[in-house]
């Protein structure tokens, strides 16, 4: 019985690590500076920003906590592929994090990626009535 009870309480603690480490995963710091890069389809990269994560809330056509995604510098090769210059929000759910721009109702264009490393790959789409249209990739990491 000793050997049951002594079993059974590894394994509760086994899972137990497993949830805070899982939990831990998609609890990102994102302080500081990013640098995030908008690619289209074929992987160029078209549009490159400095960006820093506030925790000013954000005006939002969507439901969920958004936040300020602040803009210090962008640089892109077409205006009408990203919205650079368009604010910017951002929100991190279910160890995902989405930016996007989401002031224009049923016009949603949308970063989303995995949480779990030192940058965050994605997917670039929008969102809208009609569903969603894959426009292309992203990658975001610290900047230097």
């Amino acid at each position: 019985m000793e050997s049951f009870l002594m079993k059974s309480l590894h394994r509760s603690i086994f899972i137990l690590a497993i949830l805070l480490a899982s939990s831990a995963a998609c609890s990102a710091d994102f302080s500081g500076q990013w640098a995030l890069s908008v690619e289209n389809p074929e992987h160029h990269i078209v549009a490159t920003l400095k960006v820093e994560f506030t925790n000013e809330k954000a005006a939002s056509c969507m439901g969920g906590e958004w936040k300020v995604l602040k803009v210090i510098s962008a640089m892109t090769k077409d205006k009408n592929f990203f919205p650079a210059a368009d604010p910017l929000s951002y929100q991190i759910e279910g160890g995902k994090l989405t930016i996007g721009r989401n002031e224009v109702c049923d016009a949603y264009l949308w970063l989303q990626g995995a949480l779990g490393g030192v940058s965050v790959r994605g997917d670039y789409f929008r969102l809208g009535l009609g569903g969603t249209t894959p426009l292309g990739y992203f990658d975001l990491r610290q900047a230097k």
